[in-house]
């Protein structure tokens, strides 16, 4: 609500109620912003994690086995439950990959707002000629969409990770000076797209500074209260993304016993049903 405020302030275009997009139902778009960031954003998280995981869980191991690890050695390992807090944490990243996802396409397809926007929101929006208006809610409306697309892409390694499917080298290593390795089937998945997405929205916020701020900047020092939205809005939206994931996060964790009986059972029709106790060991150096 403080960055649409910032917004309103802005323009000073919108005495009279106007709504901001058709996919939402109102006619205020303040009750809008409500509905996307309260409603909207946790359902259409729960669906992406849903059939991400689901769908894409067995494709994934499916192709991690037939493909990567014909000469690996699969098993399953029983972990502890883990705490409510740290499941929590991990939608930390799909929200960063919504934001990189929403600066891709807002620089690239720029067109895509005539879509997804009003028609006289936009024309009373870009009666000034400055483009940067529709930046704030083009990206709020976008985020209905594309923090589905962020947990679709993560959950598949969720569901494996919390069903314990491992797998080593051990054997394909044997008798070579290569290192023996054991991890989790979605582990260096998981590290890459935390990466991208870290240094995705890294360089969405810097390309936003570049391209937008002259535009922006007069405006927003022209008053505190512009000047205090737009850093809630700019540095504060990962967490607040977070913060609307958290209920479809939380559905995710109560149903986390069927998703690690899914995938285990369609582990165990690839062969995968042996459960394995890794332990260290320590040696003395000869």
């Amino acid at each position: 609500m403080l960055c649409l405020s910032f917004y309103v302030r802005l323009n000073e275009l919108f005495d009279d109620p106007i709504y901001l997009t058709p996919f939402v139902p109102s006619n205020d778009m303040y009750v809008q912003v409500e509905l996307i960031l309260l409603v909207i954003v946790p359902v259409s998280a729960l669906i992406g994690g849903l059939v991400g995981g689901y769908l894409l869980a067995p494709i994934f191991l499916f192709i991690h086995k037939k493909i990567f690890g014909l000469k690996l050695f699969y098993w399953i390992q029983d972990r502890p439950r883990s705490q409510t807090f740290r499941t929590m944490i991990r939608g930390y990243f799909p929200a960063l990959l919504a934001i990189n996802i929403n600066s891709i396409i807002l620089f690239s397809a720029p067109w895509i707002l005539e879509l997804i926007l009003n028609e006289e929101f936009l024309e009373r929006a870009l009666t000034d000629g400055v483009y940067s208006n529709l930046y704030i809610p083009g990206f709020l409306v976008l985020l209905m969409f594309t923090i589905s697309l962020g947990t679709l892409i993560f959950s598949p390694t969720w569901f494996l990770n919390d069903a314990g499917i491992m797998y080593s080298n051990k054997e394909k290593v044997e008798g070579t000076p290569q290192l023996v390795e054991a991890r989790a089937v979605g582990g260096r998945f998981t590290d890459f797209l935390r990466g991208y997405a870290g240094i995705g929205v890294a360089f969405s916020y810097l390309q936003f500074l570049l391209v937008y701020m002259n535009e922006l900047m007069g405006p927003i020092l022209a008053n505190p209260i512009n000047l205090i939205a737009f850093l809630v809005f700019f540095f504060g939206l990962p967490i607040f993304l977070l913060i609307a994931v958290i209920p479809s996060l939380i559905i995710l964790d109560i149903t986390k016993e069927h998703r690690i009986r899914f995938v285990r059972n369609f582990a165990e029709k690839m062969g995968i049903a042996d459960f394995v106790k890794i332990s260290l060991e320590k040696i003395k150096r000869s």
